[in-house]
């Protein structure tokens, strides 16, 4: 059976036109080097190289073989270096899905400041709902999945993130502006609008309603939308109130645009959670990249406005 070193000690014999330099390049004896030259020459049935007293010259066969080994040579050096290259992160090409939340608002800063310490690794990212998320990586579209909530069943791994804070906003003219402090009850017949089914937000949203005694019927969801931006822009419209996260109403309620506020029997924090295929090795570059999203100092550095604190409403 052929193997690389063969051909690697062949493809150096005859650029070196010498058995005994190409055995220095491979720290090998002349006698193991002329062994695997007589080794190949049997395996194929044919004689590849003339020998003569200080040189070697290809015979016919010798010469149509030596290209195809050489380009096999090059290639697997190649493949070599490649591959070091991965394990190093200098290069490679990482697929993450995000929901809304973590994937307009929190992943771009950390994925930029991953590039700028890995600049030769590609990474694509992919945003979607929840669900759609959770599809990609069951079905090996995705490496990672970043979301704004944990989903049932046990083929996914769910790895804390980092902490949202959930915010209810309504109109400037909304009694509720008025108020100073709402609770989840009071929102029981209000006109809300709501990301689509599917929504980290409204998985968490819908959760607590149910934990607080609350009939699914008492949800009277006036609109869906499938982005966050388009419900905080119809809650500036005064089309109803509506829970998001504050990292995606700062813009809004610091120009006067929509009210935040606090809402009462209602817990606001919420993990954003980093999502992996159960039992799938993720590989190198994917695991790296998931210890540089978890690392606090990076997370301080990279994300404005980390905590809800900070904003000071």
């Amino acid at each position: 059976m052929l193997n690389i070193k063969q051909l690697q000690v062949f493809v150096d014999v005859v650029r070196e036109q010498n058995f005994t330099r190409a055995a220095r390049q491979h720290f090998l004896t002349q006698p193991a080097v002329s062994w695997q030259i007589k080794s190949l020459e049997k395996e194929l049935g044919v004689l590849l190289l003339e020998r003569g007293d200080r040189n070697v010259a290809l015979t016919g066969a010798g010469e149509v073989f030596f290209e195809y080994a050489r380009r096999i040579v090059d290639t697997y050096e190649q493949a070599l270096v490649a591959v070091e290259e991965v394990k190093g992160f200098r290069r490679g090409n990482l697929v993450i899905g995000a929901s809304t939340i973590p994937g307009e608002y929190v992943l771009p800063w950390l994925v930029g400041r991953f590039k700028q310490e890995y600049p030769g690794v590609n990474i694509s990212l992919v945003v979607t709902d929840t669900g759609k998320v959770v599809e990609g990586i069951l079905a090996d579209e995705v490496h990672l999945g970043v979301i704004g909530a944990r989903v049932a069943g046990d083929r996914l791994t769910f790895q804390p993130f980092i902490q949202d804070q959930l915010i209810l906003i309504a109109p400037p003219g909304h009694p509720f502006a008025r108020q100073e402090t709402v609770s989840l009850k009071d929102l029981a017949g209000v006109h809300l609008i709501m990301r689509e089914t599917g929504s980290g937000t409204r998985m968490v949203v819908e959760e607590q309603w149910r934990a607080s005694g609350l009939k699914p019927e008492q949800m009277q969801v006036v609109m869906e939308l499938g982005s966050t931006r388009a419900v905080i822009t119809a809650v500036e419209a005064g089309l109803g109130v509506s829970v998001v996260s504050h990292w995606a109403a700062e813009e809004a309620i610091s120009l006067g645009r929509v009210c935040y506020v606090p809402l009462t029997g209602f817990t606001p924090q919420r993990h954003l959670y980093i999502a992996t295929r159960h039992g799938r090795d993720t590989g190198s570059l994917a695991t790296r990249f998931i210890d540089f999203l978890v690392d606090p100092e990076v997370q301080r550095e990279s994300i404005p406005s980390l905590n809800f604190a900070s904003h000071g409403w």
